[in-house]
């Protein structure tokens, strides 16, 4: 079963979490790789149910790997949303200034 975990870090740690998201993500997928060569070695040694087995193993990885790349999706969303009203923040900061500065 799969929960939703929030948690507050720090913005500059954003990145790290989506790479390290992202590193997991690639195991998925090597696993995925590795699974297709040994599913079609059971079928053509007519070992359907093994096959069968791998063949669910590699669907629950797709599913990790779909969860991993929407969750990093979402992050990273945030993450610009952030970054965006920062921007926005720190551009009306400016322009005040010069505002006070000229008619000062």
């Amino acid at each position: 079963m799969r929960v939703n975990v929030t948690y507050s870090v720090q913005l500059t740690e954003i990145r790290q979490i989506v790479q390290e998201l992202l590193l997991k993500i690639e195991d998925d997928v090597e696993q995925i790789n590795e699974l297709f060569p040994a599913i079609q070695e059971s079928i053509n040694k007519e070992q359907e149910s093994k096959a069968v087995q791998m063949i669910e193993a590699c669907r629950q990885n797709i599913v990790n790997l779909d969860h991993a790349l929407f969750d990093s999706k979402n992050i990273l969303n945030g993450y610009q949303q952030a970054t965006l009203q920062l921007r926005n923040i720190a551009a009306k900061g400016t322009k005040e200034e010069n505002n006070n500065a000229e008619g000062g």
